[in-house]
């Protein structure tokens, strides 16, 4: 199945005056994001289940997603995406709900970077805002096998080198080939 990981767009700064759970999608925010869905849509990004946080600024993100893809679907709502989402509660979601080609996940930083580090590269990554990183899984016991397909960054830029897409979530320097 095709796993997408989406961190939520740019969002209004927490004050004292706004709980976290209420922040809401800036206008930048909105605007990069809509670039960032209209990438995926060119490249035949076509979910069956959009799931998001409950929080206010990854339920948008999600919105602004499926409206411009003509998403036909309901956006699900999961809990566990607001709060210390991880790769176990991954696989049992995914071991709990029926089997799907593509599914998106709306959520929120640290929980998403650990996830798609664990799952591709073992290195502490970091998805920065509105980020999309897509790959193949497959559920094995013990372990989820993954495979980078491609990331969208924040700005709608589509990677599809694992090494280039790898560096700037990790934050490292991509190493030229070996002759």
């Amino acid at each position: 199945m095709k796993l997408h990981i989406v961190r939520h767009a740019e969002a209004v700064d927490l004050s004292s005056t706004l709980p976290d759970d209420y922040r809401y999608l800036t206008c930048r925010g909105r605007t990069r994001f809509r670039r960032v869905a209209d990438t995926l849509k060119k490249c035949g990004f076509d979910p069956d289940i959009i799931v998001s946080s409950p929080l206010v600024r990854a339920v948008q993100t999600a919105e602004i997603l499926a409206e411009t893809i003509r998403f036909a679907g309901e956006l699900s709502i999961l809990p566990l995406l607001a709060d210390s989402f991880s790769l176990p509660r991954l696989k049992e979601y995914l071991e709990s709900s029926a089997p799907v080609r593509e599914l998106v996940l709306v959520g929120h930083e640290p929980d998403l970077g650990l996830i798609v580090g664990e799952l591709l590269d073992h290195s502490p990554c970091t998805l920065k805002k509105g980020c999309v990183v897509t790959m193949k899984i497959k559920l094995q016991q013990p372990e989820t096998v993954a495979t980078f397909l491609w990331m969208v960054t924040g700005g709608g830029k589509l990677i599809t080198n694992h090494d280039a897409a790898m560096a700037r979530l990790t934050g490292s320097q991509v190493r030229p080939k070996e002759a």
